[in-house]
């Protein structure tokens, strides 16, 4: 009777699972995704389902600069515009899963193949302008025009994460005596 009561306690904890509001949940049976389930109390066939939790909340990216220290990284930050300048262009990208399966499982490191393809979209973009409008007035155009080449890209590859702003944080020239004879 105590073992009926064990099998029946340990049935009952594994076979429902609770999924936060900015989560969701791919529910593997057998070992292969088969649905997903977002926010709430949720039931699972013990020992035949497993589950995979995602988080779906909005995250940051940085590019050209390290977040914790806000130390330049020169080898992504610094590029060469249109006009055979070069200048410091530090961005933030925000982005979040969108679809949990593809994230997963369509490539094993879904945040590195990101960042290339952003730092990629930048550099055409700012390769394309010129050092006037990177470092004054043609801001909100490059972001705008980086976002779409980077929604382009990502829908080609497919890995299953979204896209929501991209930002120029800073550009600047890179040395301080070209800042001084830029000013």
């Amino acid at each position: 009777v105590i073992i009926v009561i064990l099998v029946a306690l340990i049935v009952a904890f594994n076979s429902s699972y609770q999924v936060k509001e900015q989560e969701q949940v791919i529910i593997l049976t057998f070992g292969k995704p088969t649905g997903i389930a977002s926010s709430g109390l949720h039931f699972k066939i013990p020992f035949v389902q497993e589950i995979r939790k995602v988080d779906t909340t909005i995250k940051g990216l940085t590019i050209g600069y390290n977040q914790n220290t806000g130390e330049s990284i020169e080898s992504e930050s610094l590029m060469i515009t249109g006009d055979y300048n070069f200048i410091n262009v530090d961005f933030f990208v925000e982005y979040k899963v969108a679809d949990p399966i593809k994230a997963l499982y369509s490539s094993e490191s879904p945040i590195a193949i990101l960042k290339n393809i952003c730092q990629s979209s930048i550099r055409t973009i700012i390769g394309s302008s010129n050092v006037d409008d990177v470092l004054t007035t043609g801001k909100a155009e490059i972001q705008a025009k980086t976002k779409e080449l980077i929604l382009e890209k990502l829908s080609v590859h497919d890995i299953g994460i979204q896209i929501i702003n991209i930002t120029i944080q800073d550009a600047e020239p890179p040395t301080s005596e070209v800042m001084e004879a830029f000013k």
